[in-house]
C-alpha cells in the first residue's frame, strides 16, 4: 500500500510538472473608433525620436488585474468566481483622459494615456475583481488603480524638455467616449512577431 502510495504520489507531480502554466490578465476591450484616436495620439509622441518599444493599438486594453503565471487548472476557478462578484454590475461609460508616464517625468518608462468616468463604476468593478480573486489565493494590488492604455515603454529619452511639453500639449484631448459592456480573462503568449493574446472567457455585464 506503501509502495503504490508513493507511485501515485510520483505521478501527481509528474503531472504537474508537465502541465504548462499560461501567463494571464483580466482587461476590457477598447473599440475601434477609439483606438484611432489613441493610436493619433501615440504618433505624436513616436515622432519625439523616443527609443521605446510601441503597442500595437489593435493589442492595446486595459488592464484590471494580471495574474501572472497560472496553472490551466485554475481556468475553471476564475470562470465561477468572477460572475459572483460581477452579477450585480451593469455596463458603464469611460471615456479618454489624459497623457502621462510612469514612474514620474525624471525616470519615464512607461507613456500611457488615462481612462476615466464620471460615476465609479470603473473603480468598483476593479474592486470586486480583486475581491473575488482574493478568495482564491491571489495577492491584491497595493499600488492605487489608475486605469489606462500602454502606448509605449520606454527604453531611453534624448530630450525630457521635448517629452514634458508634449505631455502638456496633449492635457486636453478629444473624449472618447464608450461602452464597457464585458470584461475577459486572457492568455498572453510571446512570440517572434510580439505578444498575442487568445481569450480565455468573457464575462458580460449587465446591459
Amino acid at each position: 500500500m506503501v509502495a503504490g502510495a508513493g507511485i501515485a504520489f510520483d505521478n501527481l507531480w509528474g503531472d504537474l510538472y508537465t502541465v504548462d502554466a499560461l501567463r494571464t490578465f483580466i482587461a476590457f476591450d477598447v473599440p475601434p473608433f477609439v483606438l484611432k484616436t489613441v493610436a493619433e495620439i501615440q504618433n505624436r509622441f513616436k515622432s519625439l525620436g523616443l527609443r521605446a518599444s510601441w503597442v500595437v493599438p489593435v493589442n492595446m486594453h486595459s488592464t484590471l488585474k494580471f495574474l501572472g503565471e497560472i496553472n490551466p487548472g485554475r481556468v475553471a476557478e476564475i470562470r465561477e468566481a468572477l460572475p459572483r462578484k460581477l452579477s450585480r454590475l451593469s455596463g458603464f461609460q469611460v471615456c479618454l483622459s489624459s497623457v502621462g508616464v510612469f514612474p514620474n517625468l525624471s525616470r519615464p518608462r512607461v507613456l500611457w494615456i488615462g481612462l476615466k468616468d464620471q460615476t465609479g463604476a470603473l473603480e468598483s468593478m476593479q474592486s470586486k475583481i480583486e475581491e473575488a480573486l482574493s478568495g482564491l489565493g491571489f495577492p491584491r494590488e497595493t499600488r492605487p488603480f489608475a486605469p489606462h492604455l500602454t502606448l509605449g515603454r520606454i527604453k531611453s529619452v534624448r530630450d525630457k524638455n521635448r517629452l514634458r511639453n508634449e505631455l502638456q500639449s496633449t492635457r486636453e484631448i478629444e473624449p472618447r467616449t464608450f461602452e464597457v459592456r464585458s470584461i475577459k480573462l486572457y492568455k498572453s503568449q510571446l512570440t517572434p512577431e510580439g505578444s498575442l493574446y487568445t481569450v480565455l472567457e468573457e464575462f458580460n455585464l449587465k446591459h
